[in-house]
């Protein structure tokens, strides 16, 4: 299972995919919520963390928008890692230069903060291709009101997502960053 966070302005969303046999991505949980209280999304988080069994040695990994390092630090303190993750980072990048990416992450790293800026194009595109040219291999249940939305109101100009044309853009976003695993 893969879990991604977007914590940002008024709105919380939260999506939890699980890898099924034959490579067939399932949601089983998505969510919204405007203008949350950070403590009670630190522990939405969290519960949905242990109802899920979502571990680092059960090989899952959290993905989250870097843009909030608050958020970031207070859900990295409360799995038990480094909270000072950008000294973490820091050191993987000065370390291991010619390997450091998100993959360099995913095997080192539980709670992974993704930089929107440097890859919201390639995150956009790799939804895209899975959802339309792979296939069928997502699958949505149809309580997904909200994700099935922004999924149906989505508009992409020159690889970026218009966030104004976008119904629940969070949710896609958050749908985005549980896709970085699935490359």
């Amino acid at each position: 299972m893969r879990h991604a966070e977007t914590a940002k302005k008024d709105y919380y969303a939260c999506r939890i995919v699980q890898l099924l046999h034959f490579l067939l991505v399932n949601v089983v949980y998505a969510d919204e919520f405007s203008r949350p209280d950070f403590d009670q999304m630190i522990q939405t988080t969290f519960r949905l963390l242990k109802e899920y069994n979502i571990t680092f040695d059960s090989r899952c990994r959290i993905f989250v928008d870097g843009a909030n390092p608050s958020f970031i630090r207070a859900l990295k303190d409360r799995v038990d890692e480094d909270s000072e993750y950008e000294k973490q980072l820091a050191f993987y990048k000065k370390s291991y230069a010619s390997i450091y990416d998100l993959e360099f992450l995913q095997h080192n790293v539980f709670v992974i903060p993704v930089p929107f800026s440097k890859y919201h194009k390639e995150m956009l595109s790799h939804c895209k291709e899975t959802l339309e040219y792979q296939n069928g291999r997502m699958a949505i249940h149809l309580r997904f009101t909200k994700l099935i939305i922004s999924l149906r109101t989505a508009v992409e100009n020159d690889g970026n997502l218009d966030k104004e044309a976008t119904s629940h853009d969070d949710i896609l976003d958050s749908l985005r960053l549980s896709m970085m695993f699935w490359h």
